[in-house]
């Protein structure tokens, strides 16, 4: 038993390199103004929204909520209940309208991010630290690849989502009883693992839509996929380890601001879901470090194994 646990550890250090966890921290580190710059572009948007959302829109929730309650709720209505409908209306559009807007804003900050952050971490890993201006520069063409690759992935995980409903849908009808708990369960944990695994591979599709030309939408997802070949496993590995941090930082301060409110400390409480939104936008800078020099293993891996391919039938020849 010991000699197995011995095995699986050896295992995980050699596959899963926490040295990759440890490279892109350096990379992110020796890249501090422009992740305080990416940083701050990110943290001043969550900011704003939040505060919009407090100051703009909860009050046309509560409006529209007050709204809807004198609406007749049998689907039949007279003349007169027409002027009731307005106001009605005019909250919802706004609720419409106000979200379209900050979704459009969050798709450009997002994908600047992205871009960004994977330009930049490649340049100081492979050539060059590059300053504001170089990395602006660089980012002429790639902002809009990775929005398309996410549309599609966003496709492909809705699709999956409502087979995966349809299967646990189809378990209840054809079982009952503990066999329906079972088998629906694992379908949930299938669920949960093949997730993580459209997860890495949306990250590796990002880079790869931002690094080499040409790529977005289906095709990069596929260059994605055939980089991954043989490593697939490591890519899971890496958006564990990368979730569990996540879920640490999250839970840190969730507990930090459950005990501000504890202690009836409004202030402080509103302070640490403020200032929280800064480790959540480095450690989203931090995941895209990671798949960045990830792809760059992968490429060096498939660039050999294409030359060894090349060179085997010259010193066939050659010996020949």
């Amino acid at each position: 038993m010991e000699k197995k646990l011995n095995r699986v550890v050896l295992y995980i250090k050699r596959e899963y390199q926490p040295s990759l966890l440890k490279e892109a921290f350096k990379v992110t580190v020796k890249n501090g103004r422009l992740v305080l710059f990416i940083t701050f572009i990110m943290f001043s948007y969550y900011s704003l929204m939040k505060f919009a959302d407090h100051l703009v829109l909860e009050p046309v929730l509560s409006s529209f909520v007050a709204n809807s309650m004198p609406l007749p709720k049998n689907g039949s209505f007279t003349d007169s209940d027409l002027a009731l409908y307005k106001p009605f209306l005019k909250d919802l559009r706004f609720i419409l309208a106000f979200k379209f807007v900050e979704w459009a804003f969050l798709c450009v900050v997002l994908m600047f991010s992205v871009a960004a952050s994977v330009h930049s971490t490649y340049e100081a890993h492979t050539a060059k630290q590059l300053g504001l201006k170089d990395m602006l520069c660089g980012l002429r063409g790639k902002i809009r690849r990775p929005l398309k690759t996410s549309i599609w992935m966003i496709i492909i995980s809705l699709a999956s989502a409502a087979l995966l409903f349809f299967t646990v849908g189809v378990v209840g009808v054809m079982t009952e009883g503990s066999v329906t708990h079972y088998l629906s369960l694992a379908v949930l944990v299938f669920a949960a693992l093949y997730y993580v695994g459209v997860f890495s591979l949306w990250m590796l599709s990002l880079v790869v839509s931002v690094l080499e030309e040409n790529f977005s939408g289906l095709k990069a997802i596929y260059q994605a996929n055939e980089l991954m070949k043989g490593k697939k496993l490591k890519g899971f590995g890496l958006m564990v380890l990368l979730i569990l941090i996540s879920a640490a930082i999250h839970k840190t301060f969730a507990c930090l601001a459950s005990l501000a409110m504890a202690e009836k400390v409004a202030f402080v409480g509103g302070a640490i879901s403020t200032l929280k939104i800064w480790p959540y936008c480095l450690m989203k800078l931090f995941v895209f470090a990671v798949y960045t020099l990830f792809y760059h293993e992968l490429k060096q891996k498939q660039q050999a194994e294409e030359n060894a391919a090349l060179y085997t039938p010259i010193s066939a020849i050659a010996e020949f």
